[in-house]
């Protein structure tokens, strides 16, 4: 039986607006976070990460695509945000709420060795190590690879997760190797 294909879209900005029909076309789309590039990246989303962060509250409201997360069929989320997580009704629905997927981090500190890694690193790790692995190829896009370790340890807006960068590249390196993902590029 032919697995679906889902894609897991980055923040990074997409090279070029070709892009955006390729994503829409995947049978499942998970979009990480802020939602940045929706629009230049594609329109669907099936899924999003979301952190119920003090940045997305104060700073992006919810990110700049606040109200299209109320439609989106999946919420993925850490549980430590979850459990702090009292302002939900202006976020989500109470369907996605009480249908929220609790992320397994320990898959992302297991595989990467380091405790603060990024929000794509522990979404994908939990998707590769669960029954998404099992349904759905998956597919990576908007996220900076081979540039990593640099972009973690030397960008201000990662402080946090400064010493995760190198670990990051590695882990992601070692999946596009086994074939665990797979890379949609930008041309």
């Amino acid at each position: 039986m032919k697995k679906k294909s889902l894609i897991l879209v980055g923040n990074k900005p997409p090279e070029k607006k070709s892009l955006a029909k390729k994503i829409d076309a995947f049978d499942f789309v998970v979009r990480v976070n802020r939602m940045n590039y929706l629009g230049p990246a594609g329109n669907k989303i099936d899924g999003a990460f979301y952190e119920a962060n003090w940045q997305m509250g104060h700073i992006y409201k919810g990110g700049e695509h606040k109200k299209e997360i109320k439609r989106v069929k999946k919420i993925f989320m850490r549980r430590h945000w979850h459990n702090s997580f009292d302002n939900w009704q202006e976020y989500l629905t109470p369907e996605q709420y009480r249908e929220i997927e609790i992320i397994n981090e320990s898959y992302a500190n297991e595989g990467t060795m380091v405790e603060n890694t990024t929000s794509a690193v522990k979404v994908l790790a939990h998707l590769i190590n669960t029954d998404w692995k099992e349904q759905y190829d998956l597919w990576i896009t908007c996220l900076d690879i081979e540039h990593r370790a640099w972009l973690l340890e030397n960008d201000p807006i990662w402080d946090f997760h400064k010493g995760a960068g190198e670990a990051e590249q590695e882990y992601l390196m070692e999946q596009l190797k086994r074939k665990n993902i797979h890379r949609l590029n930008d041309d």
